[in-house]
């Protein structure tokens, strides 16, 4: 068993959801009820990975995390592949659905960042993360351009996000300067179709020894 493994679940699963959504036999208005469909599919993509009798699979929806220091929020969809030695394989995914009638810009472009940064930190439970956003309002897929005090979080197709960037927000003070580890390039899948999507693989940062 490996990562890859994880890989073939949300990369069969997520597709499928959207086509699903596309022809009409899911109908999906809110971010809970594209969660729970997700966890769904993710399930029975699952069931195609196990190869062993042995195998075992668990998905749970807005798994807490918890440190020394508190409770860390929660991830809102985990699963777990365990082979018969148990040894375990967990990924973590984090989702997010803009609707045009909830526009709520620029604090959802530094919100979708925010996410990244938390699948990053995720080490302790996940072995891979995924961000995940769904969206009927072109403005996070190809606006033209975005103002300058707000430039920094941009996720438009095609563009690319370099390790150790300060991102800043400033106008207001809506949340503090964010800065990843890793490098991303984001591309939404289906550009053109009513409900477009950004998978983006994020890697948890391992801490070697102090």
């Amino acid at each position: 068993m490996s990562l890859s493994r994880l890989r073939n679940i949300v990369h069969l699963a997520v597709p499928t959801l959207f086509r699903q959504i596309s022809g009409g036999r899911v109908r999906c208005e809110s971010e809970a009820t594209l969660q729970l469909h997700l966890g769904r599919i993710i399930s029975s993509a699952a069931d195609l990975e196990i190869i062993s009798e042995r195998e075992t699979f668990s998905v749970e929806l807005e798994k807490p995390l918890r440190s020394n220091g508190g409770k860390r929020g929660r991830i809102d969809v985990w699963f777990r592949l365990t082979d018969g030695d148990g040894r375990e394989w967990r990924c973590a995914i984090e989702l997010k659905f803009f609707k045009r009638e909830n526009h709520r810009e620029p604090n959802n472009r530094y919100d979708v960042f925010k996410d990244i940064a938390r699948l990053e930190q995720c080490a302790d439970v996940a072995d891979l993360g995924f961000m995940l956003v769904a969206t009927d309002h072109r403005h996070y897929v190809d606006q033209t351009s975005y103002s300058s005090d707000t430039s920094d979080f941009d996720f438009r197709h095609g563009r690319e996000y370099a390790g150790g960037t300060a991102l800043t927000y400033k106008t207001g003070a809506y949340g503090p300067p964010i800065t990843l580890a890793g490098n991303y390039a984001f591309g939404w899948s289906e550009c053109s179709s009513a409900l477009p999507y950004l998978l983006v693989e994020v890697p948890p940062i391992r801490l070697g020894p102090a």
